[in-house]
């Protein structure tokens, strides 16, 4: 048996015998539906009512959030949408066939590199249009394409989608792999807890083990504000143990990024706990008595106690009339508005 495999592969071999490609088509038809669009800005159903789109350039369409760091965003559909279905990108294996698929293309190649943090992108090798679904045979979805290969895993996407707000945990170095260790490269000169040095050996994080560049990474980026690591290191062949506040990773193109929030086009403008820090001169706020310290309760009778909770319920409700429940000194009362 094995000297009969040995010569059919010599004759596929000697003879030339054409390379078959993975079919995807079946693929192809089921996940196309999910490629939406909202005023020109093409995204991916992940939900019912809700999509995803990467873009570097600000949506004409109103947005419920956006993460800068990945420039997504979330958009809110009043129709039903056909979701994909994400697959974890734990399960993701070298040399794996992947498609990435849009409205328009789909180009057929493998998984060649997997990503770290939010500096180093998921990859294949070949084309990734921005918003192309990753596909793998089983039709599910790894991902969604940035361009030149790379693509933004799944997991990122749903931890975007659940989160209420968007942060990345920092501790103010850069870290880099040296051999078989991972080393502190980098120490920000600005960050206030400097307690690590360049050549600092990371050997464990919260008790864990570190053996990979990634796994360190991770456990710095998605840890929870203001958590307390216990970091362990290596330095000049002695164990040393320090403890660091996890803050937000800084980001400059962040401050440059506004939430949408159609209240500010009504005068309105609202701090994060959602109580009025501004009313704009012979506006609608102005005009309806609202005043400086007045919370936002409720949007048509659902409490909102986020702004990211009343942006969605301001998308929902575009372009009709919303009873708004303020309070001020205990006094509760309603505002009518037209989105």
């Amino acid at each position: 048996m094995r000297f009969v495999l040995i010569l059919i592969f010599a004759f596929n071999f000697i003879f030339g015998a054409s390379f078959i490609y993975p079919d995807f088509k079946q693929c192809y038809r089921k996940n196309i539906k999910s490629i939406v669009y909202f005023k020109g800005t093409k995204a991916v159903a992940i939900t019912k009512h809700y999509a995803v789109s990467y873009t570097k350039k600000r949506p004409r369409y109103p947005f419920v959030k956006h993460d800068p760091y990945l420039n997504l965003y979330l958009f809110h559909s009043s129709k039903i949408l056909q979701p994909v279905k994400f697959k974890n990108t734990d399960k993701l294996t070298l040399g794996e066939w992947l498609a990435s698929m849009d409205d328009k293309s789909m180009y057929i190649g493998n998984f060649a590199q997997r990503g770290i943090g939010l500096d180093i992108y998921f990859r294949q090798n070949s084309k990734t249009p921005p918003n192309s679904m990753i596909s793998c045979l089983c039709c599910d979805i790894y991902g969604i394409g940035v361009g030149n290969g790379k693509f933004i895993s799944s997991n990122l996407i749903k931890k975007f989608l659940n989160s209420k707000e968007i942060f990345y945990g920092d501790i103010g170095v850069k870290l880099a792999r040296r051999g078989k260790d991972v080393v502190v490269a980098y120490v920000n000169p600005i960050y206030r807890q400097r307690k690590l040095k360049v050549g600092d050996i990371i050997k464990k994080i919260d008790g864990k083990k570190i053996e990979t560049l990634r796994d360190a990474k991770n456990l710095i980026l998605f840890q929870k504000r203001n958590h307390i690591l216990k970091i362990e290191f290596l330095r000049k062949n002695a164990l040393h143990v320090v403890k660091i506040k996890v803050q937000q990773k800084y980001i400059k193109r962040a401050k440059r990024v506004k939430r949408y929030r159609l209240l500010e086009k009504k005068g309105i403008f609202f701090d994060k706990n959602l109580k009025i820090i501004r009313i704009a001169k012979k506006s609608f706020g102005e005009r309806s008595g609202l005043k400086t310290g007045d919370k936002l309760l409720q949007v048509n009778q659902k409490s909102v106690k986020s702004i990211y909770q009343a942006n969605r319920e301001f998308t929902k409700n575009r372009k009709k009339e919303v009873n708004l429940l303020f309070d001020r000194h205990d006094f509760q009362f309603f505002v009518k508005v037209n989105l």
